[in-house]
């Protein structure tokens, strides 16, 4: 039960990011047409605009990582034999697990601070600033958790794809 409700936690993740994607080029539009009729638009459009990319990029990425649709350099390990294939496709799953591990606790630790100090982002609007690191620390947390479970399930990293 717990891992069907992580599945959906992540497509549900995915899908409000990409629905957050058409709700900012709506309002980029918005924001355009009146500027462009003379009208006066809201000041708070381009700041909303950057707070929803963020969100959207950390929201699809576990899904991407699912998915395999995530950057990657195939050449050097495509080029591999297959057992040394295999090592080197499980050390970069490993690597990515260690490096995301430590991004998503950096972001969560530098959130923590932000929140015990209160800190606020001021633009057009206000938003407190752990929220930012709070985006950040989940989507790199998710992260770590897909590439956790590549790794236990016994695939390895190829970069096209993850195989057995």
């Amino acid at each position: 039960m717990l891992a069907r409700l992580y599945d959906r936690t992540i497509i549900g993740l995915a899908v409000t990011g990409g629905i957050s994607l058409v709700v900012i080029t709506i309002a980029i539009i918005i924001d355009v047409i009146l500027r462009n009729t003379g009208f006066r638009p809201s000041q708070s459009t381009s700041a909303l605009v950057e707070y929803v990319m963020l969100y959207s990029t950390m929201a699809a990425a576990p899904w991407l990582v699912r998915k395999n649709g995530h950057v990657a350099i195939t050449s050097f390990i495509e080029r591999l034999p297959g057992a040394l294939r295999f090592v080197a496709g499980r050390a970069v799953l490993i690597l990515c697990i260690v490096i995301l591990g430590l991004l998503s606790w950096r972001s969560g630790a530098v959130g923590l601070e932000m929140l015990a100090a209160g800190s606020v982002d001021m633009r057009s609007i206000n938003i407190p600033s752990w929220v930012l690191y709070a985006m950040l620390a989940g989507g790199f947390g998710l992260m770590t958790l897909e590439f956790l479970r590549m790794l236990l399930r016994g695939e390895i990293y190829t970069g096209n794809e993850a195989s057995h």
